[in-house]
């Protein structure tokens, strides 16, 4: 019967399968991590003052607290 090398084949199926896992994570560095483990936020893309629109355009603030909130909103970007 033929000897297998390095410490028999229960090392050999332990290697591989930690050498497929370096390979994962080496991929995933490559890739930025952006296999489904940043939460995507919708709100990125959408300007703050749009929100406060929709907010008033839904009735959950008054014409003052849109007003106020839009005046310290173009203030805080300058």
């Amino acid at each position: 019967m033929p000897m297998m090398g390095r410490g028999g084949l229960a090392f050999d199926v332990l290697s591989f399968f930690f050498l497929c896992f370096l390979g994962f994570m080496a991929l995933r560095f490559l890739v930025g991590g952006s296999m489904g483990h940043r939460s995507y936020n919708r709100w990125d893309r959408v300007d703050a003052e749009e929100i406060l629109r929709q907010r008033y355009a839904r009735g959950e603030i008054t014409k003052e607290q849109f007003d106020q909130m839009l005046r310290d909103l173009r203030e805080s970007k300058n």
